[in-house]
């Protein structure tokens, strides 16, 4: 799944439908971490937290940019991606994509995200701000995806 759309052209948040109970934060973990991230634009530097870092085979600590996040997940998919980003990046848009982060042991974590770009600004300043969904399982080097 790969969408970007027109920061103009989306419609708004919704409010909650009547009678929506959000989930319960301990429930929720047990079936995904969400982090957020952000990315200046005008240095390129993305900055994530603890769980995308690791999720994400990258440091601790330290700066980096768009080609460390894109090395790790499916090559197949690492051109989709960076079209998004690189739309983003370019005029206010909303985003998504889900792919697979694939590790040197060949594990598969998948992984959502979900984005903005906003604040640009004529001296090539603004920011991407998003999150990713980590699900709380690993699938080994030779699962397939289910589809019907």
């Amino acid at each position: 799944m790969f969408k970007i759309t027109k920061a103009d052209s989306i419609a708004g948040f919704v409010g909650q439908p009547q009678g929506f109970v959000a989930p319960d934060h301990e429930l929720l973990s047990h079936y995904c971490q969400i982090e957020s991230w952000t990315a200046d634009l005008s240095t390129g530097v993305f900055h994530l937290g603890p769980a995308a870092r690791h999720h994400h085979g990258l440091a601790e600590t330290g700066d980096f940019g768009l080609f460390n996040l894109m090395q790790c997940y499916d090559p197949q998919y690492r051109q989709h991606v960076l079209e998004l980003y690189e739309v983003a990046a370019m005029s206010p848009s909303s985003f998504c994509f889900s792919t697979t982060i694939i590790h040197q042991d060949r594990s598969q974590v998948p992984v959502m995200c979900i984005g903005e770009s906003s604040n640009f600004s004529d001296d090539g300043g603004g920011a991407i701000n998003g999150v990713f969904v980590f699900p709380t399982f690993r699938l080994n080097g030779s699962a397939q995806p289910y589809a019907q």
